[in-house]
């Protein structure tokens, strides 16, 4: 199933299959992220730790250096229901509930909670609006999304975007379009043949597929070219990835696994 979600990223894991030079079946779990950003001659590094339900596959947190806990709660069938993104720095949470239509999500509801200076609970909670989506078999094809606009109770549609997959369900073009300003932006995108790290991950991202490793991506708008060099272990898997963002705008993605 192709799906979508709210993370600034790349955010997001669940359970790999994998095989050894032995053709042994192992389970890989990731358990560090590490991410250098090079922006000209500015660096920056942010650590991603992933913990997960004793006992089982299903993430529990994953702690961010830059001041992010990411929270995950799941219902009686082990599906996803709610992500809670606190932000130490900003006093804030950021809530994702997750509505199903069978097996699929059919709406995500967005949620905003201020937090106090002391214990970091909740003081109120807002209702910023819902993202809800239109499915082709098992895969998203278009997303829309919904906010409350400051000063107005009413609705309004802010973002749009169709997707297009290849036949091994990589997302090969996403369009967007925000109806207020009649702005576009198109992503175009080619990968590898081996598995992404979130592979087999059950949450919803927006913006890129996780079956495969991305090699390039386009962005017609910006004029940008992306590439990617992957490193991959021995089970197939990337251990670095070394993107290129334009001539001065680079980043290098190291992750580590356990075997189970």
């Amino acid at each position: 199933m192709k799906r979508a979600f709210l993370l600034p990223i790349m955010i997001l894991v669940l359970v790999y299959s994998c095989e050894s030079y032995e053709q042994e079946e192992v389970t890989c779990l990731p358990v560090n992220m590490t991410a250098t950003i090079i922006d000209g001659a500015e660096a920056k590094k942010i650590i991603a730790d992933f913990n997960y339900v004793p006992g089982t596959n299903r993430l529990d947190h994953i702690t961010w250096s830059n001041h992010q806990t990411h929270y995950f709660e799941y219902d009686e069938t082990e599906r996803i229901s709610v992500v809670r993104m606190l932000r130490v720095d900003t006093k804030v949470q950021e809530e994702k509930w997750f509505i199903y239509d069978g097996t699929l999500v059919d709406k995500i509801i967005l949620v905003k909670k201020h937090l106090d200076m002391i214990f970091l609970e909740p003081v109120d909670s807002l209702y910023l609006g819902y993202i809800d989506f239109e499915y082709q078999g098992e895969q998203i094809i278009s997303e829309r999304r919904y906010e409350i606009q400051e000063g107005d109770n009413e609705l309004k549609l802010v973002r749009s975007v169709e997707y297009e997959y290849d036949g091994n369900g990589n997302m090969l073009l996403s369009e967007a379009s925000d109806p207020t300003t009649q702005l576009g932006e198109r992503k175009s995108m080619t990968y590898d043949s081996s598995k992404h790290p979130f592979s087999d991950l059950q949450y919803y991202f927006t913006g890129e597929t996780f079956v495969n490793n991305l090699l390039s991506k386009q962005e017609d708008q910006k004029e940008l070219n992306f590439d990617y060099d992957l490193r991959l272990n021995e089970y197939g898997y990337p251990e670095i990835i070394f993107e290129k963002l334009g001539s001065i705008n680079s980043r290098i993605i190291r992750y580590s696994y356990m075997l189970q």
